[in-house]
């Protein structure tokens, strides 16, 4: 049966009820790659594991995540995002029961990657779907409302996951977590329009051959390439740091204890969540004055590399400080996500969105690793853990500093064009 097509670009209430249910998919997708940092000292005591492991562990679901895009974006072009994300929200229930009865590390990490295969369009089924059926000026910020919603999953597995340990432990966290995921599915499968089931409402269905060349297109384009490194680096980098790394740096490294940690954590997202808010209501008028999205991205970032440079050298408790500020302005890299994507047609969004999203992740799972790899090799080497923690990430740091130079001095204006719809 045929679903007639909306009037777009959508508005009013039909738009708002696909925001909601898109964006409390998303709360779930952050709520599992932030769990572990809060839970990380359970798990290594209950199974013995080292930092190199519990990086490996906690990748997993980027490993399933990065896995997934490239397949994920072929899909959501050729079948639609509802019924695309329904059928992974069901591969992401598996996972979650599969972690939480696990006995051993082999059946979380495969636990975990399941559960990184099934969230894997809760940010890209989002993201296609806005790019086909909401104005092309919204799009920076509807990213940013989605960011919104998906630090609301970070708050989440800060203190309300750390007070709620001592009572269910971190099995019963994520018997908890598949409670809400079933809710999820039900939401996206029988809450979305169906009239994308079958894509060529707004295009044609691609072709095999087509699919082939406009992925070559996307990882051609002059502007892809340019964001490409701030991508891979800087934003994957700082999901490594958001979901894993910080929390033990305030820990090893500044002194807290994990209930004072897991109250940093939570502030820091917070304030990640206001900063979204503020560009949800900033970047539309900053555009209607001319200022360019892109000029926005570059000096939070700039200010990014600086705030994480005082606070690895600065070496008092007070330099947690300095990880709010970068909390701010890593606020600018779902802006440089979202900008990327319009750089392209509306029948390649999906492909274009997770190709982009793949090598963030691939960053993500690279960092949350070689972090821990790092921290280890240097503790091996006779530093103490404060001092092997700022090593590690100095060199994290100057690798940012390189890729942030690229995308400033990269041989094309600092501009992109539109895409035609």
């Amino acid at each position: 049966m045929s679903h007639p097509a909306p009037a777009l670009p959508m508005k009013g209430a039909l738009a708002l009820k696909v925001f909601i249910f898109f964006a409390f998919a998303y709360i779930l997708s952050y709520a599992f790659r932030s769990v572990n940092a809060v839970i990380a000292p359970e798990l290594m005591a209950d199974l013995k594991i080292s930092n190199a492991q519990l990086g490996l562990l906690s990748a997993a679901y980027f490993i399933g995540f990065s896995a997934m895009q490239i397949p994920l974006g072929i899909a959501l072009d050729k079948f639609g995002v509802r019924r695309v994300e329904s059928v992974l929200l069901l591969m992401a229930l598996a996972g979650t029961l599969v972690f939480a009865f696990s006995e051993s590390l082999f059946g979380l990490t495969i636990g975990r990657l399941l559960i990184g295969i099934g969230v894997s369009a809760c940010l890209m089924a989002a993201f296609t779907a806005y790019r086909r059926w909401f104005a092309l000026e919204q799009q920076g910020q509807l990213a940013s409302g989605m960011l919104v919603f998906g630090t609301v999953g970070a708050l989440m597995t800060t203190v309300p996951v750390q007070l709620s340990l001592p009572y269910i432990g971190w099995r019963g966290i994520f018997i908890v977590m598949a409670l809400l995921v079933l809710i999820g599915f039900i939401a996206i499968r029988f809450g979305l329009p169906k009239f994308d089931d079958h894509p060529h409402v707004n295009n044609a269905p691609l072709s095999d051959d087509h699919q082939s060349i406009g992925l070559k297109d996307i990882f051609l384009n002059p502007f892809f390439l340019r964001m490409l490194p701030i991508g891979v680096i800087n934003h994957g980098g700082f999901l490594a740091l958001q979901t894993l790394w910080i929390g033990p740096w305030m820990m090893d490294v500044l002194g807290y204890s994990s209930i004072e940690s897991a109250q940093i954590l939570f502030l820091f997202n917070g304030v990640m969540l206001l900063g979204y808010a503020f560009n949800t209501w900033f970047i539309p008028r900053a555009n209607r004055q001319g200022y360019q999205t892109l000029n926005y991205i570059k000096y939070l970032l700039g200010f990014g590399l600086v705030a994480q440079l005082i606070a690895i050298t600065w070496q008092i408790q007070l330099s947690w400080i300095l990880w709010i500020v970068l909390a701010i302005t890593a606020t600018g890299h779902i802006l440089g996500q979202s900008t990327v994507i319009t750089a392209f047609p509306s029948r390649n969004a999906g492909l274009a969105s997770t190709s982009y999203n793949l090598l963030i992740f691939v960053g993500a799972f690279i960092f949350q690793w070689s972090i821990g790899w790092g921290i280890d090799l240097m503790s091996a080497q006779g530093f103490g853990k404060p001092d092997a923690f700022r090593q590690v990430f100095l060199v994290f740091l100057a690798l940012q500093a390189m890729s942030f130079i690229w995308f400033l001095y990269y041989p094309k204006p600092l501009k992109h064009h539109l895409a035609a719809q």
